[in-house]
């Protein structure tokens, strides 16, 4: 039997193939599996050449190039064909069936169709440049929305072009981008230049007195919602969500409340949900400033039932109120109270909502002396920085005091 002539050097046989492998640098690689030792060798003698004109380009390396090259073009593709619009709505449709809630999507889908989609809804996608976001930004910060609204759409806009180029968290590996990079800058890019910047919303702590009196222009049937929100600092939704069986108390004579929903009307109709998080299911001690209010507020307006609401819609029956129906009344009453303030000489309270009403109660909770885990549990937030700034008048308080520690030996 004859013998096998040597094989080339950088050639080997793997059963009836030939593989050529080339060192470059040290590092050995392998050019592929060939039928033939002819195309082994054909391989081998144009990787060298490469080698020695300095393009040597590894296969798995080039392999990956072409991938991302025809994705490109792909994702170019995508981009020139498809709109802006459709864009936002495939976004929409994917946070949805990811499973966040009906209402949060609803006002995403607002923001956008109320700033962004007006301006650039048909446009296609490849076609929205940097600079166009930039001077849009721009504009949207100087008109009253301000800087802070707007910075809440940026992050809304943000979020449409990070799902669009494939960089979102939880996307299906099957999904193909429909651009490479993103046109949006980031938050942290943005900088905020004018002097003058808008008054922030519900930054101000209404005063006891001034909260009873918002309470009392009120409804009577709705009197007790401003008292839970501004001393027991609940979110609206939960207000309105509370049913009888939801006020217990304990032998010590403590009065509890229990928040185990929240009432949306944001999207399809005035509906019960969960929490937003756990952390949002709670259970807290009413403020005793307020518990004869309660209990005045159930004898009066809440059927003995224990699934009662206590807050029902109007004309019969056990069915959900429009948080729209209060936040109008509050809005109401909020002008009535600053027209007698004004009347009286007083500063009127400006740009405050009824979610205002909560930043009072958790920063008068602040001021007592509640940590942040206690500001947390009493919230309902689920991390620290959402209650950092309830304790903001707690720092005031605590440099007042130190404030008289000037050395003297009394103060020792």
């Amino acid at each position: 039997m004859p013998k096998e002539a040597k094989l080339p050097r950088g050639i080997s046989r793997i059963g009836k193939s030939y593989r050529a492998r080339l060192f470059v640098d040290g590092v050995q690689h392998s050019l592929g599996m060939f039928q033939t030792i002819g195309d082994a060798r054909a391989a081998l003698d144009i990787a060298r050449a490469e080698k020695a004109r300095g393009t040597f380009e590894p296969p798995s390396v080039r392999r990956q190039r072409l991938k991302a090259e025809r994705e490109a073009r792909k994702a170019q593709a995508l981009g020139d064909t498809r709109t802006v619009r459709e864009l936002s709505e495939a976004w929409l449709a994917w946070l949805a069936a990811s499973g966040l809630k009906e209402g949060t999507v609803y006002t995403y889908k607002r923001h956008l169709e109320a700033h962004f989609l007006p301006e650039f809804g048909d446009r296609a996608v490849s076609e929205v440049t940097a600079l166009e976001v930039n001077d849009w930004l721009d504009r949207m910060e100087a008109s009253p929305l301000g800087i802070d609204g707007t910075a809440r759409i940026h992050r809304d806009v943000a979020a449409v072009f990070k799902f669009a180029t494939g960089d979102a968290a939880d996307l299906p590996r099957t999904f193909d981008p429909w651009l490479l990079t993103s046109p949006v800058p980031p938050l942290a890019a943005r900088k905020f230049r004018r002097k003058n910047r808008p008054v922030e919303r519900n930054r101000e702590v209404i005063a006891p007195d001034d909260l009873t009196r918002l309470a009392d222009l009120m409804p009577a049937s709705d009197r007790l919602a401003v008292l839970l929100a501004g001393w027991a600092g609940l979110r609206l939704g939960e207000v309105l969500a509370l049913r009888r069986r939801h006020i217990t108390r304990d032998d010590n004579g403590t009065t509890w409340l229990q928040v185990a929903a929240q009432v949306q009307a944001r999207g399809s109709g005035v509906r019960e949900e969960a929490p937003k998080s756990e952390a949002g299911r709670r259970v807290i001690p009413v403020p005793a400033a307020i518990v004869d209010d309660l209990e005045s507020h159930l004898r009066a307006h809440t059927d003995p039932e224990a699934d009662a609401l206590l807050f029902p819609r109007a004309g019969g029956g056990n069915r959900l109120h429009n948080p729209n129906t209060i936040g109008k009344r509050f809005r109401t009453a909020m002008d009535q109270l600053n027209a007698v303030k004004v009347a009286e000489g007083g500063t009127p309270l400006e740009n405050f909502t009824f979610h205002g009403l909560r930043h009072t109660a958790l920063t008068r909770l602040g001021q007592q002396g509640a940590t942040l885990a206690e500001l947390k549990a009493y919230a309902g937030h689920s991390d620290v920085k959402s209650v950092e700034v309830y304790q903001h008048a707690e720092r005031s308080r605590l440099a007042s005091l130190t404030a008289g520690m000037d050395g003297s030996p009394a103060n020792l």
